[in-house]
């Protein structure tokens, strides 16, 4: 075992396989372990197998600090040492779905449903910069401490963008789409296929193909179609066999036209069947945040990152969500309900879905107490945001939001709001946190200029009730009509 590899000093071997010997490693510059995986050429290989490593190397290489999303694997960097070529990737060191195909140890169908939509998500970012993976498979999925999933080895995929001749013949026979074992043009529509193949199996603890010969497998993925999961497993609805059958279409113009359309069919079918399960998916808060025009300039990856450092809390009618007087340093965005603000007994606005709350004392970052109360007017969803110094130099922070607030010392990032997250949605909630985008719902008024600030890095210039309490609204019958008390149902203030 080598002591270094270019920069990075090699701690212990993780795996071995066809291509080349993986290591755990340590990088000096950022101390964070990582993974090191070596490309090794076997004595006699064949002249196109070791042309089809060179390739799938230089593949992955090229994608080195592109592919930034939290749902797919990270390549951090790539060289040749001597004869030694080397991928450097982030250490996840939780096994894979593979593990979770087992028929004694399948997951629980709501998280299936929760991992196809992060693939969905994470393939959809993967194909806007022109890459199709061509070999997504369970055991290519890999799952941190934590249980979230990351899309590995991409050294199969296909730049659809780019002049490069494509490799046929490549990924697992058995989740490969029938255009590509027929060698056809490929586009994304083939790994739809391949994650629909990857659901089914993680379902029900079979692939949907399954034949003694690699001829008559592919026969089958041709020709035939496998039966619906809830045949083989009681506890998948209808509506899971529908979305799977139509991922598994032979035909392109069968299946999902873009992977935002499975993405929402999955997500919808997650809703319904969480009905009463204490807390909100993943997903469910991920397609919340955003259809609230406070994150609509914030990219899929952004919101990704907000959504793991924010506290979710459901507060009750009459119940305070900020008090005037307190010191506490975050603010909220409403995701549902109502809120409304008042200042020594003044009613001041009324806060709707998609606007902000609190966010002054995040930009002044002066210590100065409260100056209004935040009071849910009916049962509503906010979600709490705050900033904090950062416990680990080379931690990454959460987006937009902490990258672009003005004054913040030193690499400041996003921490949980003192209030604890929720733990209990119901049907009601979830579907007000859904309602927004479905029914196109605008908030009363102006959007809160905080977005803008914490985005861009502007000093904000506003009264202490600036954004969020009241003082930037350009309809003062309206806020005449509000002061009478004509929108605050079941107020007592």
């Amino acid at each position: 075992m080598p002591e270094t590899i270019g920069k990075y000093r090699i701690v212990r071997p993780l795996g071995k396989g066809a291509t080349g010997t993986v290591y755990l490693a340590g990088d000096p510059f950022s101390e964070r372990e990582v993974a090191i995986k070596v490309m090794e050429e076997q004595v006699g290989m064949n002249a196109d197998y070791a042309r089809r490593q060179q390739h799938f190397f230089q593949t992955e290489a090229a994608l080195a600090g592109k592919l930034r999303h939290p749902h797919i694997a990270t390549i951090l960097d790539a060289g040749v040492e001597g004869d030694t070529r080397y991928l450097v990737m982030e250490f996840i060191d939780g096994g894979s779905l593979f593990e979770h195909c087992d028929s004694a140890r399948l997951l629980a169908v709501p998280k299936v449903i929760e991992i196809g939509f992060k693939c969905c998500k994470a393939l959809e970012f993967a194909n806007q910069i022109g890459v199709v993976h061509r070999d997504l498979k369970p055991a290519n999925i890999m799952l941190t401490r934590g249980f979230d999933i990351k899309i590995s080895d991409f050294g199969a995929a296909m730049f659809d963008r780019a002049e490069t001749t494509q490799v046929l013949g490549v990924g697992s026979p058995a989740y490969m789409s029938p255009e590509q074992i027929q060698g056809e043009t490929l586009n994304f529509q083939t790994d739809i296929f391949s994650l629909g193949g990857v659901l089914f199996h993680l379902l029900t603890g079979r692939r949907p193909f399954t034949a003694a010969t690699v001829n008559d497998l592919t026969r089958q993925i041709v020709e035939s179609n496998p039966p619906p999961p809830s045949m083989l497993r009681s506890d998948v609805p209808v509506a899971l066999d529908a979305i799977i059958a139509r991922a598994l279409a032979k035909s392109r113009e069968q299946r999902y036209s873009t992977w935002a359309e499975m993405a929402d069919a999955l997500e919808a079918l997650l809703v319904s069947q969480a009905g009463e399960t204490p807390g909100l998916t993943e997903a469910e808060r991920f397609n919340a945040m955003r259809r609230l025009a406070f994150f609509q300039a914030f990219s899929e990856v952004e919101l990704w990152d907000v959504l793991r450092c924010a506290a979710w809390r459901r507060f009750d009618a009459g119940e305070d969500l900020i008090r005037e007087g307190d010191h506490d340093a975050g603010f909220y965005v409403l995701a549902s309900g109502m809120a409304k603000v008042t200042s020594r007994g003044e009613l001041l606005n009324i806060v709707s879905p998609g606007e902000s709350i609190g966010e002054m004392s995040v930009i002044r970052r002066n210590g100065q107490a409260r100056m209004a109360t935040v009071t849910a007017n009916e049962p509503s969803w906010a979600i709490g945001l705050t900033l904090d110094a950062p416990r680990r130099p080379a931690e990454r922070g959460a987006g937009a939001l902490q990258r672009g607030v003005p004054r913040a010392p030193g690499r400041p990032h996003l921490a949980r709001l003192g209030a604890p997250a929720a733990r209990t949605a119901g049907k009601e909630d979830r579907r007000a946190l859904r309602g927004h985008a479905v029914v196109g719902v605008r908030p009363p008024f102006r959007s809160s200029t905080a977005t803008v600030y914490l985005k861009r890095g502007l000093t904000p210039f506003a009264t202490p009730f600036a954004s969020g309490y009241g003082a930037n609204r350009s309809d003062r019958t309206r806020d005449k009509d509000v002061s009478s008390g004509s929108l605050l149902p079941g107020s007592n203030r």
